[in-house]
């Protein structure tokens, strides 16, 4: 980490975050995810593509964007091109349950679902045909389901897709019809106080509460953290921890989004990876919960000193 200070952003609305990062350092980087980089300028341009989809399949300031899906470019990119016309992000556990994936989506009211079809032995999609039956018989982007009313768009983040739902691909070419002039207007009319995040606590041990977050309080909180662990536009920040939980959506991003630095991700967390990632990527900060040196095998003091000895600062962030 450098000694230089960070200058607080101007902006107060995550839309207008990415563009103020874009435009100051538009070739810094800001995400790597498997062999996927993405600079400022191109994260920019992928959540402004993602932002005129959504306003091509008619979300509008307000909406509920449920979404489901693991630590991978597409959570960022969705999150900031809903929050970039004022929809609201859902962001839902991918450990739910049918049973707790129905939930959410009710509670949510969410008029758009993106998601994975799968992770980890949970299979969203058949999850979500049992609960709206009338999937099979809807076109893309027109469902009407009894049971969740408010749900009308469903895409999935593979390039390949069942019939109701809009493949990856098939959702952004929709975009391509809006005028660039609809994407600002909708972006000039969220304010600092409009609600960008909804975040779900474990529900444990009793109903999950949700958890709303306003673009304005959101950018000062995470540019407070990132301060009081002297981040700079040079940090490189690992995050195994899920974006659904605040630890990593309203934490570790903000803090380092609001930096202009890069965010590493790692789908799910598994301690070789880590630590090759952590030493391959160069990362300065690493935000850990319960799976420090002394709680895992892999994570022993001679293998992280093997494996960090050439990074140059390292923040540990929860239990270890």
């Amino acid at each position: 980490m450098s000694d230089g200070a960070s200058r607080r952003p101007a902006s107060r609305t995550l839309g207008d975050l990415v563009d103020e990062m874009a435009t100051g350092t538009p070739g810094a980087e800001a995400l790597v995810f498997r062999d996927e980089r993405l600079d400022y300028a191109g994260l920019k341009a992928r959540v402004d593509e993602f932002a005129r989809a959504f306003l091509a399949v008619g979300i509008r300031r307000g909406d509920r964007v449920a979404l489901l899906v693991t630590n991978r470019t597409e959570w960022i990119v969705a999150a900031f091109g809903a929050a970039k016309i004022g929809a609201v992000v859902a962001a839902l556990s991918t450990f739910s349950t049918p049973r707790e994936l129905a939930w959410a989506l009710e509670h949510s009211g969410a008029a758009a679902l993106i998601t994975l079809k799968a992770f980890r032995g949970r299979r969203f999609l058949d999850a979500l045909r049992d609960l709206c039956p009338e999937l099979d018989g809807s076109a893309p982007g027109a469902l009407t389901s009894a049971r969740l009313p408010s749900l009308h768009t469903v895409v999935a983040l593979e390039r390949r897709a069942p019939a109701a739902v809009f493949s990856l691909p098939q959702f952004l070419a929709r975009g391509a019809t809006v005028d660039p002039a609809a994407l600002a207007a909708a972006q000039r009319a969220v304010t600092p106080q409009d609600i960008c995040y909804i975040l779900y606590t474990s529900g444990s041990i009793a109903a999950p509460k949700g958890v709303t977050l306003a673009h304005g309080p959101l950018i000062a909180n995470g540019f407070d953290i990132g301060e009081r662990q002297h981040l700079r536009a040079s940090d490189r920040l690992w995050l195994a921890v899920p974006l659904f939980w605040s630890f990593g959506s309203a934490n570790a991003l903000a803090a380092i989004m609001t930096h202009g630095g890069c965010v590493v991700l790692q789908e799910s967390f598994e301690a070789g990876e880590a630590l090759a990632l952590i030493e391959h990527e160069r990362c300065s900060v690493y935000y850990g919960m319960g799976i420090g040196p002394s709680r895992s095998p892999r994570f022993r003091d001679d293998a992280l000193g093997r494996h960090l000895s050439k990074t140059p600062a390292l923040i540990i962030v929860g239990l270890v």
